[in-house]
């Protein structure tokens, strides 16, 4: 059988799924194709389910910006009356406690207001100690904003497929791609192959692997992350933001009754793309450790864990070389887009980018106005740039 659609997607994770309800809305019938036997079970499935408007790029910004705005009206923008993906706008706080941290901060708030975002705060060390009691003394200065936060991400991976309509084919993994004279007529897959004019490349952490049947070079690198969750613990505050020490890159946040806990920490070297990522058995003290420096009661709660109490996971994120997306078409094969490589901010900007494929898709934006165009990185390389991984 050789099944047809306008669109096939490689990859049923929200990246996917947000992309196969935005081609719906613009008339192109999607199949998603995904190798696992369930959707959004990898690295969104292991994500700390975020999101924030706190970038200081306008393009980030922008993307983010819009994503919150969807997710906030979900249920309505979706048609799905009712269905809930669980948003706690709880906010993002970030702390510094280095002696320029004042200066550098106010320069980026002053940054991101210029650039539309005008509902950050800037607080002092009193400032943050009186709205949030757990910040160390030596903390001297925060940004806030409200209506960042979190919410359920597989909840909104399965609205977005539902929604949108799209053939699911579960368990199917492609092995190649059907070009002829330059342009995409399908591909190839483990149970037959599939037709359309346009094939959309959203397969996280195996995109690289993926694009190589086509030969492809992306650049990408697979970089491991862990999570660690906490059960219920009556020392963690559950009305707290996501709270991120920006100096080291420890965060935090409620996960009702206990916490999620994460930390991109430097030096990870690049791994190959796995279904079954294997955790570093230290990262629960190393991340404690990490958060505790500039919110003490973590010290506490590590004294009164169990072990029973304690959840360690590990994922990939799909890295970069300016930690940005590549979203939209491959400049030499006609018909072939992107949309990966979010760098560790797939949740967040999933709705933007989803949108945003569409309209180059349908040719309402031009890849030349394109702030995310796979052109932008030629010649750049890893390491070009120090990373903030966290802004």
């Amino acid at each position: 059988m050789a099944p047809q659609a306008d669109v096939i997607i490689i990859g049923g994770g929200i990246s996917g799924a947000s992309s196969a309800f935005f081609l719906a809305q613009a008339g192109f019938k999607s199949i998603v194709v995904e190798r696992l036997s369930s959707l959004a079970a990898l690295t969104t499935s292991q994500s700390m389910e975020s999101m924030r408007a706190q970038f200081v790029e306008p393009e980030n910004i922008a993307m983010m910006r819009e994503s919150i705005a969807f997710y906030e009206a979900f249920a309505e923008r979706t048609g799905l009356i009712g269905y809930d993906i669980g948003v706690h706008q709880q906010g993002y706080l970030f702390l510094t406690a280095e002696l320029d941290g004042w200066e550098r901060f106010r320069q980026r708030v002053q940054n991101q207001r210029h650039m539309g975002l005008t509902d950050v705060e800037l607080l002092d060390g009193d400032a943050v100690r009186r709205r949030f009691p757990f910040v160390a003394e030596g903390v001297r200065a925060a940004t806030f904003r409200q209506r960042d936060g979190w919410l359920s991400a597989h909840e909104a991976a399965h609205g977005f497929i539902r929604a949108s309509g799209a053939e699911v084919l579960l368990d199917t993994t492609v092995t190649g791609f059907s070009i002829r004279g330059g342009r995409i007529s399908g591909v190839r897959t483990s149970h037959g192959p599939i037709a359309a004019p346009v094939v959309v490349l959203a397969a996280g952490p195996y995109c690289a692997r993926v694009a190589a049947l086509a030969e492809i070079e992306l650049p990408l690198q697979v970089i491991r992350r862990h999570r660690l969750t906490i059960g219920e613990h009556p020392l963690i505050p559950q009305d707290a933001p996501m709270t991120i020490d920006q100096d080291t890159g420890a965060h935090w946040r409620p996960e009702k009754p206990g916490a999620a806990l994460a930390w991109a920490q430097p030096g990870e070297p690049p791994s190959s793309p796995s279904d079954d990522v294997s955790p570093n058995p230290m990262f629960p003290f190393e991340v404690l450790e990490g958060v505790s420096r500039l919110c003490p009661f973590w010290v506490d709660v590590a004294e009164s864990l169990k072990r029973d109490q304690v959840f360690l996971t590990a994922g990939q994120y799909t890295v970069t070389p300016d930690d940005k997306p590549i979203i939209g078409p491959h400049p030499d094969i006609a018909g072939l887009f992107f949309n990966l490589g979010y760098s560790g901010h797939g949740v967040m900007a999933a709705p933007g980018g989803g949108r945003l494929l569409s309209d180059l898709i349908s040719g309402r934006i031009s890849d030349a106005d394109n702030p995310f165009s796979f052109r932008r990185l030629a010649g750049l390389e890893f390491g070009a740039r120090e990373r903030t991984r966290l802004l």
